[in-house]
């Protein structure tokens, strides 16, 4: 069908293990970053393409059907939904293997296309590739071509060079993506494409970037790589287009999500809000942003500009514990840090606008009793308010974390527990990727804590805002049935 244009079936693979808590977290993002790629590279090589979301297709309870990834009716599922989706017609495959907890999946799909469909080059990229790249590289592995890193030059190059049919059998290749792309030559990414596909009325959350990377590097995030911003001719254009998609599509919460690490950080964010305010969409949108607390705790103008706008901040708050915030490369300075929350939390109780979220990680290594009790004191001596949204989370170790290039480190110091490669077992892999933080604090009593402690903080945040936390029943029997399960 297609003899002369360059041809590549981006796939999105789904997750083995995940429980209803999960899905309500990983199942209603649109896959922005490979749609941005799919856009990238129409626009540099007039390439065919399509989308293939596993997440979307496999309509079954995996959990019932699925936990074995060997499962034959799953098999021949995937291979239908292949079919359906004309994979016959692209000689290329790339599959987005965005987080370890896709592994498995990634594995047990890509095995199935060379069975099944021989002839194809499998590309493989993401968060997982880049960092443990080894995993997909072993005799007689299903893929062609790893992708460290960023991926739209590296791809451009395969493509355009028609390298990707020069590749002879062997090991996969591992192609290392040394150059940054400059993030205002990106095309905006392709939703029309994926929601005509995947019409999901209501159901999805809509990101936008105007940046890439993260000018800081914490201990425990994946996002360590080079910070660029994008120009306001760039966001304006990205934005004013996906304003309408937002209409079109969510005609229940019009809410856009800027999805970057730091966007107090972004060179642009002023413009950003003035251009809101003059366009007058902060009467019809509601925004949410991750910030830091350093920064509008000192810079009240960009704060007031924000709360006009009906920006949810989330400030990364983490702990209460001094020797955890420098072991977490959070800030230098914990007792001016630890006054800067204070400072913001106040400014929140004597607001009329939007909350604010503060995110709080429980397990992160070096934690004991005594820190989480001091965090959750803080919580009730100066947090419960209205207007105040407690987001707590465990620790997870990812490969391409600090952490994890690092765990003698902690092993040491703190006696904390990793299960190293915990993506391989088959099981859930959340639940094996959180380590027993200290050696008098392990992960039963860590579970026990976390479990009662924020019930009772977030079952009141629900209280005072009836509807925020609806899926709260999930997260509740989520974490009950592990503790079980550790007993």
């Amino acid at each position: 069908m297609f003899d002369k244009a360059p041809t590549l079936l981006f796939i999105i693979p789904d997750f083995f293990f995940m429980e209803g808590l999960q899905k309500k977290l990983y199942h209603n993002d649109i896959p922005i970053g490979t749609l941005q790629l799919l856009s990238y590279l129409k626009k540099e090589l007039n390439i065919i393409t399509d989308i293939i979301d596993f997440r979307m297709e496999i309509k079954e309870d995996l959990n019932n059907n699925a936990n074995n990834p060997n499962n034959d009716k799953l098999r021949n599922l995937i291979v239908k939904i292949l079919e359906k989706n004309n994979i016959q017609e692209y000689q290329n495959l790339g599959i987005s293997c965005y987080t370890s907890f896709q592994y498995l999946f990634t594995e047990f799909l890509a095995k199935i296309i060379k069975e099944e469909f021989a002839n194809k080059k499998i590309i493989v990229g993401g968060y997982h590739p880049t960092a443990v790249p080894g995993d997909f590289t072993y005799q007689n592995a299903p893929y062609d071509f790893i992708i460290k890193g960023e991926s739209e030059i590296i791809l451009s190059d395969l493509l355009s060079h028609k390298i990707l049919n020069k590749k002879k059998s062997g090991l996969p290749q591992i192609l290392n993506s040394e150059q940054l792309v400059d993030v205002n030559f990106l095309p905006f990414p392709d939703y029309e494409l994926y929601l005509a596909k995947y019409p999901f009325k209501d159901k999805f959350n809509f990101d936008m970037y105007i940046s890439r990377g993260c000018p800081y590097q914490c201990a425990f995030c994946a996002d360590n790589y080079d910070f660029r911003s994008y120009s306001f001719e760039t966001f304006r254009s990205h934005f004013d287009k996906l304003t309408l998609i937002v209409e079109r599509t969510n005609k229940r919460l019009y809410k856009i999500a800027f999805a970057d690490q730091s966007f107090d950080n972004v060179l642009i964010n002023k413009k950003v809000i003035d251009y809101i305010l003059e366009k007058g969409l902060q009467e019809k949108f509601v925004y949410s942003c991750q910030s830091r607390v350093e920064t509008l705790a000192n810079d009240m103008e960009l704060l007031t500009k924000l709360l006009s706008c009906n920006f949810i901040i989330g400030y990364g708050f983490e702990t209460l514990n001094k020797n955890m915030l420098l072991e977490m490369h959070k800030t230098e300075h914990p007792s001016r840090y630890l006054d800067l929350m204070e400072k913001i939390i106040n400014i929140y109780e004597n607001i009329d606008g939007p909350y604010g979220r503060l995110n709080f990680i429980s397990g992160f290594p070096g934690e004991n009793q005594t820190s989480f009790k001091k965090t959750i004191d803080f919580i009730h001596e100066h947090a419960l308010h209205e207007n105040i949204q407690i987001s707590p989370s465990l620790f997870s170790n990812y490969p391409n974390l600090f952490v994890y290039r690092n765990m003698n480190y902690y092993e040491k110091k703190y006696g904390t527990k990793f299960e190293k490669e915990w993506w391989l077992t088959l099981s859930n892999p959340f639940k094996k990727s959180v380590p027993s933080p200290s050696s008098d604090y392990d992960l039963k009593s860590l579970l026990f804590d976390y479990k009662e402690e924020y019930m009772v903080i977030l079952n009141h945040f629900r209280k005072n805002k009836p509807g925020i936390f609806i899926d709260l029943v999930f997260w509740k029997s989520f974490f009950n049935k592990w503790y079980e399960e550790l007993n």
